[in-house]
């Protein structure tokens, strides 16, 4: 006995193809069905990386920033200030690769 279905499967073709049939971007529900739908997902694709070389932008200028306000501390109190900017660091690096598989 068959399983019901929930509609058309997903086309996730991985190599270079023309066939826009039932494609899916990102997850199931983000599907191409006419050539207005794929070029309203191609700028969607391109608005989320962008966002994502933001995100790897302001990860590098924090850094640096950091780098220098480190700098200019006293040793003796330097410890907490590192341990705070070690923890942003921390989160925007796990944010950075959640992104960066997302759009993967």
């Amino acid at each position: 006995m068959d399983m019901p279905s929930d509609g058309p499967k997903c086309n996730m073709n991985m190599l270079f193809t023309w066939d826009t049939t039932n494609l899916c971007i990102i997850f199931a529900q983000w599907r191409i069905y006419s050539t207005f739908s794929l070029f309203m997902s191609l700028i969607g694709v391109i608005i989320l990386t962008a966002g994502y070389e933001f995100i790897r932008e302001m990860s590098r200028r924090f850094e640096a920033s950091s780098a220098e306000h480190m700098n200019k501390l006293p040793r003796n109190s330097a410890g907490e200030v590192e341990k705070k900017q070690k923890l942003i660091k921390a989160v925007l690096y796990a944010v950075q690769v959640f992104y960066s598989f997302f759009v993967m």
